[in-house]
């Protein structure tokens, strides 16, 4: 059986800004504008994705709503280019004592600039955390596993290979809620994608890098800092979740 081969990227370093709106009960919409301040590999893309969303609580533990992402970045010549990417997902939460327990399943549908072909994805998230008052302040230790993988019924003969899961992603992370309106999370993402590549030869025909199965590591550190308006303007109780959605 052929080994996967492993290559480890240079440390991205992400920050987003996040605007979110309360609704009546846990309902919110929200708003995030990110893009790397430090990359080591790719510093002349100058990405930046902005992403919108809103989500809706049937109830204590159902809810499901909708995200737009739009990730614009550099090419050549200094044209410009944007990905589009619409998702719709579902969210179950559990609660086992001071413990939340989520799951979060959604299916999106990539849409790349260009004449790249667009892409129907299923992806899966479990996340567990809990809060943890500290005087004034609320911590929320915060441990998340999501897994992407290319949703396809069939392959044709003349396609090339595809690995079954597309993308995987470990993420830490501390979240500090200073008050009703303002919390920042830092965190720490351990990041996989999957490919079959093909073998890479020199001038005389020879394989330098073997072809196969390839699995692409990044590290990423980011910082999500979120503000929170109240419909109304009156501050009420609700659920809020991570800055990660």
């Amino acid at each position: 059986m052929a080994q996967s081969r492993r290559a480890v990227n240079s440390l991205e370093v992400w920050p987003e800004l996040q605007a979110e709106y309360a609704l009546e009960g846990d309902s919110y919409a929200w708003l995030g504008l990110n893009g790397p301040i430090a990359t080591d590999n790719d510093t002349e893309r100058k990405q930046l994705g902005l992403r919108a969303g809103y989500e809706h609580f049937w109830d204590a533990k159902w809810s499901g709503g909708g995200l737009l992402r739009l990730d614009s970045y550099s090419g050549a010549q200094s044209t410009r280019y944007t990905d589009v990417t619409p998702e719709a997902y579902l969210r179950h939460w559990n609660t086992f004592g001071g413990f939340n327990f989520r799951q979060r399943l959604g299916l999106e549908y990539y849409i790349p600039a260009g004449n790249a072909e667009s892409r129907a994805l299923v992806r899966l998230r479990f996340d567990l955390d809990r809060l943890v008052p500290v005087g004034r302040i609320v911590l929320r230790p915060r441990v998340a596993y999501e897994g992407r993988a290319f949703l396809r019924l069939q392959r044709d003969a003349n396609e090339p290979k595809e690995r079954v899961i597309d993308y995987t992603t470990l993420r830490a992370e501390v979240g500090v809620r200073l008050s009703d309106h303002f919390d920042f999370t830092p965190w720490f993402a351990h990041q996989t994608s999957y490919a079959f590549t093909l073998p890479q030869t020199d001038a005389k025909g020879n394989v330098t890098i073997p072809g196969g199965r390839r699995n692409f590591v990044t590290p990423v550190l980011g910082l999500d800092v979120r503000y929170t308006l109240f419909r109304g303007k009156q501050v009420f109780e609700r659920r809020q979740l991570p800055t990660q959605h």
